[in-house]
């Protein structure tokens, strides 16, 4: 490590308030520029899901080691494609179904929780903040069940807020940083 670095990470202070920097650039621009946001984190997940099912079409025959081909892979690899192109053309309603995919996995999840807290062992000392959990994820997949837009733009305003909380802490830890080694 330099005589400028974090002690945890070995960043040093440069690189450390670059990041700090950056981060409450992009949260302010996440909260600022929100529908912008949203629709530019959905063309940047359609070019991930082109890239992933060409990656499933060329693993296809090799899939986890497999010497044999495997159709399934294909036939994932082609159905991922065909979602990235269809997000990259109507990204509207990609996000509306997405936010629906969040939905079910956020009511699923709450109901698994809230099941396990309400079957789980008298003795399990977490059960009550199992069941917290549970009954929060029916919740939230119940409201983006309601309003799948008014949600996507919700989380991407709360990712805003977390870039610019974490850009501060960055920065906090890169001036830390350079203090310890002074």
């Amino acid at each position: 490590m330099t005589e400028n670095s974090c002690p945890t990470c070995g960043c040093s202070f440069g690189p450390l308030l670059a990041k700090g920097i950056l981060m409450i650039i992009l949260g302010i621009l996440m909260l600022v520029f929100t529908l912008a946001s949203l629709f530019a984190s959905e063309i940047i997940l359609a070019i991930l899901l082109i890239f992933v099912g060409i990656t499933l079409l060329s693993a296809g025959s090799t899939f986890f080691g497999q010497p044999t081909c495997t159709w399934w892979v294909f036939l994932l690899g082609i159905l991922v494609i065909i979602f990235g192109i269809l997000t990259l053309i109507f990204p509207a309603i990609m996000l509306v179904y997405a936010m629906y995919v969040l939905a079910a996995a956020a009511l699923i999840g709450g109901l698994t929780d809230l099941a396990l807290a309400l079957m789980g062992k008298s003795g399990q000392v977490n059960r009550g903040l199992v069941a917290v959990s549970g009954i929060l994820g029916i919740i939230l997949g119940v409201l983006f069940l309601i309003n799948p837009v008014i949600s996507a733009f919700t989380i991407v305003q709360i990712a805003g807020i977390f870039f610019f909380a974490f850009g501060i802490i960055a920065i906090i830890e890169a001036f830390m940083s350079k203090s310890a080694t002074a």
